[in-house]
């Protein structure tokens, strides 16, 4: 009997010494990977902080940029033809950081979820036309081309 338990305990002691090996190597991994984002984050958005709306750079050097997006974007700014010099960073790290990408991924789900709400009425022949222009296509092209605003 005696020898029953000491194998009992044993395995219960290798068990438990096992998993939590285990779980120290999901945490490090874990970690590591929270590492690489904390180092790659700051590369990414080094002028956020400055020129975006989360600091008083840009406000104070005269060049809001996050306005000057807001109202391009809800057409109350017309007839501009580059991006302001001040703002190439602001810019440059909107698009190519995750934040448009983001951002068209969430209209994408609106006009997803606008079309799978529709009543429809023909039998299943119905038409859907796209008209494709160059709000529809990417311009991150034009953007990068003219080095986001230079």
């Amino acid at each position: 009997m005696a020898t029953a338990t000491a194998r009992l305990v044993l395995l219960v002691a290798l068990v438990a010494g096992s998993s939590c090996s285990a779980w120290a190597a999901v945490q490090v991994a874990a970690d590591e990977r929270q590492k690489e984002a904390d180092v790659a984050a700051p590369v990414i958005h080094a002028l956020r902080p400055m020129v975006g709306s989360a600091g008083d750079l840009g406000r104070r050097g005269g060049v809001p940029c996050d306005s000057w997006r807001l109202a391009v974007e809800a057409y109350n700014k017309r007839d501009w033809r580059t991006v302001p010099v001040d703002c190439e960073g602001y810019v440059g790290h909107y698009m190519l950081g995750g934040h448009y990408r983001q951002d068209s991924g969430d209209v994408v789900d609106e006009a997803v979820a606008y079309a799978e709400g529709l009543k429809l009425g023909g039998k299943g022949k119905e038409v859907w036309v796209f008209d494709t222009d160059e709000t529809t296509l990417s311009n991150l092209p034009y953007y990068a081309t003219d080095g986001f605003g230079i």
